[in-house]
């Protein structure tokens, strides 16, 4: 009993110092305004709301809805200052400086597509995350004034983010002006929020995390993991060949990265070492493809294409396609939203020994499929006359006679093209065809070394197989062999994730069949398309181009700036350019060209593996006159 007394006196004793201790911070920082941090804010004399398709409560659902990527506490990196040596300067001041988009309709200064959330694995903490808004909202400006574009691709550079993100937090751990710093503005948060009481209630609700995190030991497990391959990752970046970039990332090969390292069957020495042998190299960047979808002139019933009655139109858009992702590998919107989601930092237990909660995630299963609805609300933007210039008209039917002669034939589709249950049948093309650069869809196609506590049929390579896939590990060229197909093992893992999230959110078969939209496309299949696929078909798809002027850089790896390079010969093509900067040329279409930048994986060099900005010759032997026609028409698409 006296034992029991000392020992909570101690307890008591101990928080009490914590409180006293934390109340010199809170007192100095709440009296210090340099603590204050300012976020970034829309300029009121920019035209920065340009509603196509969403109401504004539809926009802050879609701009902030949590899809379970949070990945670091808000609470601190609001504190913390940039990693830079001697620099005071808070990290979250000039989010813009990442690609982030500030939110006229937030007052906390949330920027477009970041997310402040809970879920079972940040152990009661608000964790700061990423949605899809921040990499499918963009924004373009010209002459003074900008036009936001829901849906549109964003100059957004996720690893840029996250990597100094946590560069921020560690360098405030071995910094002690950085760490006083964080604790000032600590306090003067905690002291805005709970007043005098609020060096009490810090040191609780620390002890309260803690606990939590030590009682959920699976979950703790599953995020220290994902830490540790985030630093091999980094470890094998080659600085002279950026992964990722302004608009642009190396999407799929990091799901793959943060999934598949992380497969094993056992720790033999009891801690977790990354599963190298599955780790591959990260050099196929592609764009942020746009988000949005015409609905269809005509009335007709939405029954007819599967659609819940009432709800929607026939679209001739992203929600409608066949096939989805950049290489058409998978015709699953959910499980292809679930890798976008493990891919931009979804914790996910995969250590074999915690059995009963092995492939729990941080996924909300519910939230996913209302991000994925909103977004088939959005409408292309239509030209700003205002902004960009007025359209000639003349100059325009001109070039629509171009485009029904020339381009109409691989990027229109009429209902001849509809499957009996409405969807769209892309024209999917081969490499050899289209030649742009096939690095994704090689990487794509490369099996898995090691596929943990999976079970997954193998796949017979033949000696045609692996010439296409040489430079995929362990594959010998021009000899045939047995391998852990890509699509196989994706497949099984992200279905046995998906399946523990519908159990978790209780949610039945039937509401599942209307997620996975099952009524219409009847199957949930991955494919490696290089290798599933008979020419001419292969996994590039000719898609609408509605809206097309909105959506720069082009081509699959966003390696031309404008739709009038593109309409260039290939050796006229810039060889490299800067994006992250957003002026617009309304006369080229794209991004105004530049060549320097200052800030870091800004640069597109086209020589590069994965960049090249070869192919699509369709339409580079038009005189000038006709080139700009086209592009007058293009305009009105």
């Amino acid at each position: 009993m006296r034992f029991a007394r000392l020992l909570l006196a101690l307890i008591v004793g101990v928080y009490l110092l914590a409180a006293i201790l934390y109340a010199i911070p809170v007192a100095s920082g709440a009296l210090d305004d340099r603590m204050e941090v300012k976020f970034d804010r829309p300029d009121p004399s920019v035209v920065a709301d340009y509603r196509n398709g969403l109401t504004q409560t539809q926009r802050q659902t879609y701009y902030h809805l949590s899809q379970g990527s949070e990945i670091l506490p808000w609470i601190l990196l609001t504190a913390v200052d940039v990693a830079d040596p001697g620099s005071s300067k808070p990290f979250v001041e000039n989010l813009g400086r990442f690609g982030l988009l500030p939110d006229p309709g937030r007052d906390d200064g949330l920027p477009v597509g970041l997310t402040v959330s809970t879920n079972p694995f940040t152990f009661g903490m608000d964790f700061v995350g990423v949605n899809c808004a921040a990499c499918h909202v963009g924004e373009l400006r010209h002459g003074g004034k900008a036009l936001r574009v829901d849906g549109a691709p964003n100059m957004f550079n996720l690893q840029l983010f996250y990597s100094q993100a946590v560069e921020a937090l560690l360098a405030t751990t071995s910094d002690r002006g950085k760490l006083w710093h964080a604790l000032k503005r600590l306090g003067r948060q905690d002291w805005q929020r709970h007043g005098v009481a609020a060096p009490f209630i810090r040191p609780a609700t620390l002890v309260y995390y803690g606990a939590n995190a030590l009682l959920h030991r699976d979950r703790l497990d599953a995020r220290l993991e994902l830490i540790d391959v985030i630093r091999a990752a980094k470890e094998q970046r080659d600085p002279e060949h950026p992964t990722s970039g302004f608009g642009r990332l190396d999407a799929f090969d990091g799901t793959r990265n943060f999934l598949f390292t992380r497969l094993r069957k056992t720790d033999p020495d009891g801690r977790f070492q990354v599963n190298r042998a599955n780790m591959v190299k990260l050099d196929a960047a592609v764009k942020f493809p746009p988000l949005w979808s015409r609905k269809a002139t005509a009335p007709e019933p939405a029954e007819a294409y599967g659609d819940q009655p009432g709800r929607f139109p026939p679209v001739w858009g992203f929600k409608d396609y066949d096939w989805v992702e950049w290489t058409i590998d998978t015709d699953t919107v959910m499980e292809r939203n679930f890798t976008e989601t493990l891919g931009a930092g979804a914790t996910v237990v995969l250590d074999p020994k915690h059995t009963g909660s092995l492939f729990d995630s941080s996924i909300p299963m519910a939230s996913m499929h209302a991000l994925e609805w909103l977004a088939y609300y959005i409408d292309p933007p239509r030209w700003p006359a205002a902004i960009f210039g007025e359209i000639k008209p003349d100059l325009a039917a001109a070039g629509e006679t171009i485009f029904r002669n020339r381009c109409a034939a691989c990027h229109e589709y009429g209902n001849d093209q509809r499957t009996p249950t409405g969807l769209i049948r892309l024209r999917g093309m081969r490499p050899e065809e289209v030649r742009t650069d096939a690095t994704v869809a090689l990487r794509i196609s490369c099996p898995i070394p090691d596929t943990g506590p999976l079970t997954i049929p193998p796949r017979t390579y033949t000696a045609e197989d692996s010439e296409l896939l040489k430079d995929c590990a362990g594959v010998k060229a021009g000899a045939a062999f047995t391998g852990n197909s890509f699509a196989r093992t994706v497949q099984a893992a992200v279905d046995s994730i998906k399946q523990k999230a519908y159990a978790a959110a209780g949610i039945d078969a039937a509401q599942q069949r209307v997620m996975e939209d099952l009524d219409r496309r009847k199957s949930i299949t991955w494919r490696d398309t290089l290798l599933d696929t008979k020419p001419p078909y292969g996994p590039y798809a000719a898609r609408p181009l509605y809206g097309i002027w909105a959506a720069a850089p082009f081509l699959h790896n966003g390696s031309v700036p404008t739709l009038y390079d593109l309409l260039l010969p290939p050796e006229q093509r810039p060889k490299r350019f800067a994006l992250g900067a957003r002026q617009y040329d309304p006369v080229k279409l794209g991004f105004a060209v530049e060549t320097a930048c200052s800030q870091q994986d800004c640069l597109v060099d086209t020589t590069r593996t994965g960049d090249g900005n070869g192919g699509h010759l369709w339409g580079t032997d038009l005189a000038e006159p006709d080139r700009m026609a086209l592009l007058e028409y293009l305009k009105t698409y």
